[in-house]
């Protein structure tokens, strides 16, 4: 490979690198609303964990188990959840708003200073 090749290509990739960090760094967020678990949906077309925050309601993605226990001990409360929003194309429900979790706590607790 000659080191213009070399260098342009490294360039590029750098450049796609930075770039989807920036958007998943915009798509992060911080949200306080009624966590609901064991959610079921036409064709199984849920993540079964959800947060309605005034009548707008997201699925939440719990990538470990401490933060589907979590959940679970939170179901039917008010909960502060903060994660990266994506949206994905479904069949029954045309755009599916799902935040990937990173941080889940009762909402009490996420206005504690510490």
């Amino acid at each position: 490979m000659r080191p213009t090749t070399f260098l342009t290509s490294t360039t590029i990739l750098l450049g796609i690198a930075l770039l989807a960090a920036a958007q998943a760094q915009s798509n992060q967020l911080t949200l306080t609303g009624t966590l609901q678990t064991g959610v079921m949906a036409v064709g199984a077309e849920t993540t079964g964990t959800t947060l309605t925050v005034s009548n707008q309601t997201y699925e939440l993605d719990l990538p470990n188990n401490d933060l589907k226990k979590n959940a679970d001990s939170l179901n039917g409360k008010q909960a502060t959840v903060k994660g990266i929003l994506t949206l994905k194309q479904g069949v029954e429900v045309k755009q599916r708003r799902i935040i990937t979790v990173s941080s889940l706590e009762p909402a009490n607790a996420a206005s504690q200073p510490r």
